[in-house]
């Protein structure tokens, strides 16, 4: 059976989290694969990834690693985390079983939309302006029209809907 491996970015409050439940939710047989969590297993040495090429290039290498085990044991893959291209390129074409889909999708709202929703998270999680640097970093990154959706005025499972049934979000490897 053909197996899919699906990429969700986006800034934090875009819906990045609860798009990528809801797609390995819908999945027969899925692993999802929280970004954040990879990043915070560092914990001597811990350095913050926009920071550190060398951690960053590690989140992504363990991201891979684990994509890989779910993958050879016949899982759909969901990966929650900031991805800009180039991340996305790196899990398709670090992929060891041939015939897999790579979907990439980057949510992005309006500013506005992107702070209403951060100031619902629970105080600890809330991002404030940093969410709008994160949504100015992708932009400036210039990824592929074709890659982005506009979660604004979308609810979560029409977000889903067009990630999972939409061919114009699967890359090339």
């Amino acid at each position: 059976m053909r197996r899919t491996l699906y990429i969700i970015s986006g800034p934090a409050g875009a819906g990045k989290s609860t798009t990528s439940k809801r797609i390995a939710g819908r999945l027969a047989k899925s692993a999802y694969i929280e970004g954040d969590l990879i990043d915070h297993m560092v914990f001597g040495g811990y350095e913050m990834p926009w920071l550190s090429q060398y951690h960053t290039d590690l989140i992504w290498q363990n991201i891979l690693s684990l994509a890989n085990n779910f993958i050879h044991h016949d899982h759909d893959v969901v990966i929650d985390y900031v991805a800009f291209m180039h991340n996305a390129e790196y899990i398709a074409s670090g992929l060891e079983q041939s015939g897999v889909s790579v979907k990439f999708a980057i949510l992005i709202t309006d500013e506005e939309e992107l702070l209403r929703r951060d100031a619902e998270r629970q105080p600890q999680f809330r991002m404030g302006h940093r969410c709008i640097e994160g949504l100015k970093e992708i932009r400036r990154s210039n990824p592929p029209e074709h890659h982005i959706i506009n979660t604004t005025r979308m609810d979560v499972d029409s977000v889903v809907e067009e990630i999972m049934g939409n061919p114009v979000f699967l890359i090339d490897s």
